[in-house]
């Protein structure tokens, strides 16, 4: 583990994970329930995409506050139809962390590539179980987050 990755896990605190943008869509030829009948492939994606670095002053003290946008997105697709998904799910969380220290771009980059899809993934498998439900579909399984 670098040194910038060590310094950014013993200052960061994560203090909220917020949804800032989702889409969710089935496909408007196909019924929930045909789903069942069809074989699917579940493809996905995820990672941070935008870092933003506000500082803070609360009373004689300083902090600063790291947003990192993590976008994660799992679609069901048909092997017959593989350029029209059949369900897509896509969501956007902003994981909030606070430090008493600013930090170095890279330390920050070094923590973003795993670890902030770590605190994000618990809020990313749970929004795929709910959407899925409000389909009307089978739950897609999201595996359990793994690092490295």
């Amino acid at each position: 583990m670098s040194e910038d990755l060590e310094k950014a896990i013993a200052s960061l605190a994560v203090s909220e994970v917020r949804l800032r943008s989702s889409t969710i869509r089935l496909t408007e030829d196909l019924e929930p329930a045909e789903l069942k009948n069809r074989p699917m492939e579940v493809q996905g994606l995820r990672g941070v995409g935008k870092i933003k670095e506000i500082s803070l002053k609360e009373g004689d003290e300083y902090w600063w506050e790291y947003n990192f946008f993590y976008t994660a997105g799992v679609r069901l697709v048909d092997q017959d139809h593989a350029d029209d998904p059949a369900v897509e799910i896509h969501a956007t969380f902003n994981a909030v962390y606070r430090s008493r220290e600013k930090l170095s771009s890279v330390s920050v980059e070094s923590f973003s590539e795993e670890h902030v899809g770590y605190h994000v993934w618990p809020y990313w498998r749970e929004y795929v179980q709910s959407s899925c439900m409000r389909l009307a579909i089978a739950p897609i399984r999201i595996p359990l987050y793994r690092i490295g």
